[in-house]
């Protein structure tokens, strides 16, 4: 029996969700998959593992708020979207920067479900490190955790430089939890083609 998901009271996810979507040429995460789009699959995660979720967008950002609604997220907009995926991630972070920890979740990982977010915080609590990242083969990465302290260090980050930074740099100290979804990503037509395999119309939550 699969117990009902208790979504944490004081990790603050992040979403980021304000990718120009260059190589896709079009709004991959307005894209459908398993009967949601790729930004409401996202959001509907983190609130399975978190009270407080906060959702940066950029471009687009009327169409992105309209798929959130009645979703009890706090959507934010990331006018400089444009410089990369930190200024998102600074954005996201000026919002809970009183949280105890912050989980980072990217919008464009559709496999990742709300049951591995919850396992993620669940190690970091009980792990007592710094971090607790997803590791998929030999990469580290996003769906992260991050505890307070580290957050001036992803406040730091400029450019197209996310998380996965500051994780490689505290992977020493970060608690692994293997999560071989999170090296589903979708980028490029190519990738949404994949996507598209046998689990497109069965795909959970």
């Amino acid at each position: 029996m699969t117990l009902p998901l208790q979504p944490d009271p004081e990790v603050a996810a992040v979403v980021l969700a304000a990718g120009e979507s260059r190589r896709m040429g079009r709004p991959k995460l307005l894209l459908p998959w398993g009967g949601k789009s790729l930004l409401r699959r996202a959001a509907e995660a983190a609130l399975g593992a978190c009270r407080r979720v906060v959702v940066v967008v950029g471009p687009q950002a009327d169409r992105m708020r309209s798929e959130l609604t009645s979703l009890p997220v706090l959507v934010v907009t990331n006018p400089d979207y444009a410089e990369g995926i930190a200024a998102s991630l600074r954005r996201g972070l000026q919002e809970v920067t009183d949280a105890p920890a912050a989980l980072v979740v990217l919008a464009d990982q559709p496999a990742v479900t709300a049951e591995h977010l919850c396992s993620l915080i669940q190690v970091y609590r009980k792990s007592g490190a710094p971090l607790a990242a997803a590791s998929y083969g030999d990469a580290v990465g996003a769906p992260a955790v991050f505890a307070r302290r580290l957050f001036p260090e992803l406040l730091a980050l400029r450019g197209d430089v996310g998380a996965k930074r500051v994780v490689e740099e505290h992977r020493q100290e970060a608690a692994l939890v293997p999560v071989p979804e999170a090296a589903v990503d979708v980028d490029t037509p190519e990738d949404w083609e994949h996507l598209q395999g046998p689990a497109a119309g069965t795909a959970g939550g």
